[in-house]
C-alpha cells in the first residue's frame, strides 16, 4: 500500500464529509503501537467531534460505514482501532500523528 495516497483519500473523505456536515474539528493518524518491537503498518484513526455526540457507538458505525463505502477495499485494514472524542473531552495528536482534518482555532499569543 502506498502510504501517501492512503493518506491524501483519507482526507478527502473527511474533507468532503466536514464540507457538507461539519462534523468533525479534528482528524487523524498515529501509528498502532504493538509493545514498540516493529513497524505494523497499520493506524488508529481518532476524530475530535465538532458538537456533542450523544452515543459513541452510534457515530463509531458510522464511521465505519462511510469508510467502507469511500475506501477501496484493501485499504480498510489498515484503520486497526477508531476512536471518537467529544467536543468537551482533551484530545491532541502527537508529534509524530498525521493530521488528516483540522477546523480548531489556534490562537498565537503576541
Amino acid at each position: 500500500m502506498d502510504k501517501a495516497i492512503f493518506i491524501k483519500e483519507l482526507r478527502d473523505i473527511f474533507s468532503g464529509l466536514n464540507e457538507k456536515d461539519k462534523r468533525y474539528s479534528k482528524v487523524w493518524l498515529s501509528d498502532a503501537d504493538f509493545g514498540g518491537l516493529y513497524q505494523s503498518g497499520k493506524y488508529n484513526l481518532y476524530l475530535k467531534a465538532q458538537n456533542q455526540i450523544p452515543r459513541n457507538k452510534t457515530e463509531i458505525s458510522f464511521l465505519i460505514d462511510l469508510l467502507d463505502q469511500k475506501l477501496d477495499k484493501d485499504k480498510v485494514p489498515y484503520i486497526f482501532n477508531i476512536e471518537v472524542f467529544n467536543t468537551n473531552e482533551y484530545a491532541r495528536p502527537d508529534r509524530d500523528d498525521i493530521i488528516l482534518y483540522n477546523d480548531e482555532l489556534i490562537y498565537n499569543a503576541a
